[in-house]
């Protein structure tokens, strides 16, 4: 077992929490009863059913990476799932932290793991320029076409939905992304010289737009871009804690079904 403060620290320094975009909410959300943590169970979302995981499994405490408390909360009923999680986790003295924003501007993070599914990169920096901050900006080590980073995208994120804007032979040597909903970065990448752009829950406005620019666009969906989270931090816990420490990632599914 490891102690609460003790995982904590390496938690901030993994992700430290002054990454995290001005409107997200990460860290401690809910204080658990055990001050010593013997398993965490890691989860994208948290849900009512994620909270009976963790008391299935005996865990002392949840890692997501979406906030369950974003916005205010009210009131505390049984009339939501979100609002029924959160009573849920009170009533069972299990604690909450989220690693959202930070996490993914995190060197080593999760913009950076998502950037590795699209090529090899000879250099990479955030599109502040800095090692650490939101979205991933890369060099490809060898210029390909549009086509060949679609293919390298389905080999590595297996059967899944891909939609694109683009010519597939267009040439391309820049890749910019942001995993999750960054549709709207789609302009900043454009600027910094991307001829890619990959994200999620782009809008109609967005394909457009790089349709009328001559920008590659590869559209991820938000869940298949950040389900890694949990077996990237997974690696990263096992690695500084080893057998101290039991880590147990949630069984999730994308609540998107296809027809």
């Amino acid at each position: 077992m490891v102690t609460w403060q003790e995982l904590r620290s390496f938690l901030e320094k993994t992700a430290p929490p002054e990454l995290a975009e001005s409107y997200d909410n990460v860290g401690l959300l809910i204080e658990g009863e055990s001050t010593e943590i013997k398993k965490v169970l890691l989860a994208l979302d948290v849900s009512e059913y994620t909270v009976e995981q963790a008391e299935t499994v005996g865990a002392d405490l949840i890692i997501s990476h979406h906030p369950l408390l974003f916005q205010p909360i009210r009131c505390l009923t049984k009339q939501t799932g979100s609002e029924r999680a959160i009573r849920s986790l009170l009533q069972k003295g299990i604690g909450l932290y989220a690693m959202h924003t930070n996490f993914d501007s995190a060197g080593e993070g999760l913009c950076d793991a998502f950037l590795d599914n699209f090529g090899s990169f000879s250099v990479r920096s955030s599109f502040s320029g800095e090692a650490a901050g939101i979205g991933r900006i890369g060099k490809l080590k060898a210029p390909c076409n549009l086509l060949e980073v679609l293919e390298t995208a389905r080999q590595n994120f297996g059967n899944i939905a891909i939609s694109y804007v683009g010519d597939p032979l267009m040439r391309v040597d820049t890749v910019a992304v942001c995993n999750g909903g960054g549709g709207d970065l789609l302009y900043d990448a454009y600027k910094l010289g991307a001829q890619v752009y990959v994200s999620g829950d782009f809008k109609h406005h967005h394909a457009r737009f790089a349709a009328e620019n001559n920008v590659g666009l590869i559209n991820i969906s938000h869940y298949d871009a950040e389900i890694g989270f949990s077996f990237l931090l997974e690696k990263k816990l096992i690695d500084k804690f080893g057998e101290r420490l039991q880590v147990i990632c949630s069984y999730e599914q994308n609540p998107w079904k296809e027809f």
